[in-house]
């Protein structure tokens, strides 16, 4: 089978690796940064656009396909794709991605949004969960064991963030908004909050992740943490906490975007393989 890759992070290259080892022919173009220096069968780096999408139906890109909805995310190459340059070219192809935007669709255009796949996104939580652990352990002094720990959101990453921070002996506090939320947190013996009411606790807490993509940690709130919190956001932009007014009374905050591809490039290649495996299945 032949697959274009275009573009991504270190989880689309362990994905390209994955592919070629089972001996299918990976055209790639925006990668040449990595696949330069490290050379492997089967793994074929395209000169120009044009050619890498002429070689296969299939076009694979990276998550967040784009971060500025202009160009295609390529951190491993010098190249500048422009997404309008790219959807002109897939006509006719099934393209595979996370984050398409929505004027990207046309229906010339098999257009498969990773981000919208349930399965993935549940899988996906795991790495984010545990690169989450790993900031905190290297940002500290002090262990995940009897610190307090608030978690912003108890959606899919902040239900395994409670759970995984639980096991390592902290004390868990939960915000969210809706009631069923804050009757599952008590129910799991954790200790539920209200946005409004984190100030009113907000000094007891040593680590405080975010999950919520909008902005619920703000001055007012801010003012009520000890300067040394540790404050992680791993929310998508624009996050939930006002960082420059965090750092401009002395608290670290860390974002921590796209911890999958960073921390987890292999074990998140594997995820993503397997639900582009399953859709191929049905497609091809």
């Amino acid at each position: 089978m032949n697959i274009s890759i275009i573009g991504g992070d270190l989880r689309i290259i362990r994905l390209a690796q994955m592919y070629a080892k089972e001996k299918n022919n990976v055209y790639t173009y925006g990668l040449e940064k990595y696949f330069k220096e490290n050379v492997q069968d089967n793994i074929i780096i395209c000169e120009d656009l044009q050619e890498a999408i002429d070689k296969s139906n299939i076009i694979i890109s990276g998550m967040p396909f784009s971060k500025d909805k202009i160009n295609v995310n390529t951190p491993y190459s010098e190249e500048k794709i422009k997404l309008e340059e790219l959807k002109d070219k897939l006509l006719g192809k099934i393209f595979i991605a996370g984050g398409i935007p929505k004027d990207f669709y046309n229906e010339q255009i098999k257009n498969i949004d990773l981000l919208e796949n349930e399965k993935l996104t549940i899988l996906n939580a795991i790495p984010t969960v545990e690169g989450t652990i790993k900031i905190a352990i290297d940002e500290r002094e002090e262990t995940i064991h009897e610190s307090n720990v608030l978690i912003c959101g108890f959606g899919r990453i902040g239900k395994i963030l409670c759970d995984k921070f639980g096991c390592l002996g902290a004390n868990i506090y939960c915000a969210a908004r809706k009631e069923l939320d804050l009757a599952w947190i008590r129910e799991k013996r954790y200790i539920p909050l209200t946005y409004n009411e984190i100030k009113e606790y907000a000094h007891k807490i040593d680590i405080l992740i975010n999950t919520v993509p909008t902005m619920v940690i703000d001055k007012e709130k801010l003012e009520c943490f000890n300067k040394n919190v540790l404050l992680i956001d791993v929310a998508s932009n624009p996050g939930g906490i006002d960082k420059d007014y965090a750092g401009s009374i002395g608290i670290k905050v860390i974002t921590a975007l796209g911890i999958p591809g960073k921390e987890m490039p292999l074990t998140a290649a594997k995820y993503i393989k397997e639900v582009i495996d399953s859709y191929n299945q049905k497609l091809l």
